[in-house]
């Protein structure tokens, strides 16, 4: 079987979690090819889900939904019957992440197919004290989670996760914050520290990021995945309103 799996990652959970699954298609024998999200709404790559066997879609969980360049994303699909898997990460395991009813649909509209469903607890990358051994655990949990997913998808079980009425009303907090995140786009700033080695700008996924007469410049297209502040080498990006739930320093995942 050939899988291509679609993925966005901020800070690098869900990264980490579509190398694993792909460690284990591939220890299964299928071939498995990583795209990230942002390289296809970018216009960097070409998008060709039908070269593949089966599609996976992967994505945080920001606000008990997808960030809104996964929906970006999910225009371009084209209309065409395509199996697909989806399966997301989140630093909280409250309700799954909430619904992926418009996911679903979005996707039911474009004739494809949806064959499983998974859920990954990873590591919070806010409000929380990230501890070495909570971390360990947590991926520890997620790995194995990955190897019970690979043999259900590669069976042909069909998973869904629950999408009640209470999953749903939580996920529609995500247009609060998707209107919120442009708002408050302006208002990252890069200190004294900030060295203009200009990675920010090349690792902003939705071109906010700009290195102008020597001075780092935020738009207001920013969906607060955290990537800049994650990866700045010397902390010198933050953001006066959400400071205070913002790790002191960013955690590194086990290899």
């Amino acid at each position: 079987m050939t899988i291509g799996i679609y993925y966005f990652s901020g800070t690098g959970n869900t990264r980490y979690m579509a190398e694993e699954m792909q460690r284990n298609f591939t220890a299964k024998g299928s071939t498995c090819k990583l795209i990230p999200i942002e390289a296809i709404t970018k216009g960097e790559q070409a998008l060709a889900p039908e070269a593949y066997d089966l599609v996976g879609i992967g994505f945080p969980v920001h606000a008990y939904d997808a960030p809104k360049i996964v929906y970006n994303f999910l225009e371009l699909l084209p209309n065409t019957r395509i199996r697909y898997f989806l399966f997301k990460t989140a630093g909280d395991k409250f309700l799954n992440g909430g619904s992926t009813n418009r996911m679903r649909m979005a996707l039911a509209h474009k004739s494809w197919k949806l064959v499983h469903e998974s859920f990954y607890t990873m590591p919070a990358n806010m409000a929380s004290k990230a501890k070495p051994e909570i971390i360990a655990k947590l991926v520890e949990a997620a790995k194995q989670h990955a190897v019970q997913v690979v043999n259900e998808i590669l069976a042909g079980k069909r998973v869904l996760l629950p999408d009640t009425s209470t999953h749903r009303a939580f996920s529609l907090i995500n247009r609060a914050e998707s209107r919120g995140c442009s708002k408050g786009s302006r208002f990252w700033r890069a200190d004294s520290n900030c060295i203009q080695c200009g990675k920010c700008v090349r690792e902003c996924p939705t071109h906010n990021i700009e290195l102008t007469e020597g001075k780092i410049v935020f738009s207001n297209k920013c969906i607060f995945c955290l990537r800049c502040w994650w990866q700045c080498p010397t902390r010198a990006i933050n953001h006066p309103y959400i400071n205070f739930v913002l790790l002191k320093q960013p955690y590194t995942l086990p290899k």
